[in-house]
């Protein structure tokens, strides 16, 4: 098994609830030992890579099945064969084949030059370092509370060097209180197709907030200039009957206020560590549903991530 496993170029894994229990550990005793095996070696073979895995691809035929891909590879890329994209996606992923091809240069215009402007004409905030966000590997959304105290929301990294040093900047620039609110913090609730039931959180820039800021700085803007904007998305599938988003917005709307901070996950994903000593006062956050994020809303993106 080892040995077809290490010549082999990919390694699909079907995902089921009876393989994800014999994985996990947690099948009647005795039975299915083999797959036990197959995951004692789907682990180690992560392992000896350094946690980078580029073999061992999840696949379901359902997408319920979501939930039954086993610990060690749900931060891999899953193709859900219910749809035929996922068969298409699946289908160029063993073949080696891109998704989109680039397409030739088109031939050179010459354009009139236009006037200059004593305002700058594209203007860019970037909230989200991400060479340190993809170091980081946000991985989960929590909840904290303290009797009395406002709530927590607590974003939850993998690697705790580069989560401290994107909160660092985030002190320098915005400092303990959020002053104009160029955070912005969004939780959408409701289906999306191709994830399971849950919420997005959305965390970028506020634009509104930061033009305040910008003029306050005293810069002009227009509405012909262009904002560009980078933001992040983590998606959150809760066991059935959790309360901890609900308490979470009561608390909120009992303080008006709450605290961003980061937190670590520890190496077998079972704990997690806030660093409270880097989070960040704020007074907005947006609550939403799913059906009420148009086309061109800001909350929009979260409809656009592939599995």
């Amino acid at each position: 098994m080892n040995k077809k496993i290490r010549g082999a170029k990919y390694v699909l894994v079907i995902c089921t609830e009876p393989y994800y229990k014999r994985v996990m550990g947690e099948e009647k005793e005795g039975v299915g030992l083999g797959v036990c095996w197959e995951g004692n070696l789907i682990y180690q073979h992560i392992y000896n890579a350094g946690t980078t895995n580029s073999k061992f691809i999840p696949v379901v035929f359902e997408e319920k099945h979501k939930v039954h891909i086993p610990l060690p590879l749900q931060g891999a890329t899953y193709y859900s064969l219910a749809r035929p994209t996922g068969y298409e996606g699946l289908y160029l992923r063993l073949t080696d084949q891109p998704k989109t091809v680039k397409p030739k240069l088109g031939k050179r215009r010459s354009l009139p030059p236009k006037p200059a402007k004593s305002s700058p004409s594209m203007y860019m905030t970037v909230p989200i370092d991400v060479d340190l966000w993809n170091a980081a590997e946000w991985k989960a959304t929590l909840f904290a509370y303290t009797p009395g105290k406002p709530p927590i929301l607590g974003i939850a990294y993998k690697n705790e060097e580069a989560a401290r040093k994107i909160f660092e900047q985030w002190h320098n620039r915005y400092g303990n209180n959020d002053q104009f609110e160029e955070l912005r913090v969004s939780i959408i609730e409701g289906p999306i197709e191709g994830e399971g039931d849950g919420y997005s959180v959305h965390i970028g820039t506020d634009p509104d907030a930061w033009v305040k800021r910008l003029k306050a700085a005293g810069y002009s803007v227009s509405e012909h200039d262009i904002q560009l904007f980078v933001s992040r998305i983590n998606r959150m599938n809760p066991q059935p009957g959790s309360r901890n988003l609900e308490v979470f917005k009561q608390l909120y709307q009992e303080h008006k206020i709450y605290f961003l901070a980061p937190c670590v996950i520890s190496k077998d994903l079972k704990s997690v560590t806030p660093l409270y000593d880097l989070a960040i006062r704020k007074g907005k956050i947006e609550f939403r549903k799913a059906s009420d994020v148009g086309p061109n809303d800001i909350d929009s993106v979260i409809f656009e991530t592939e599995a």
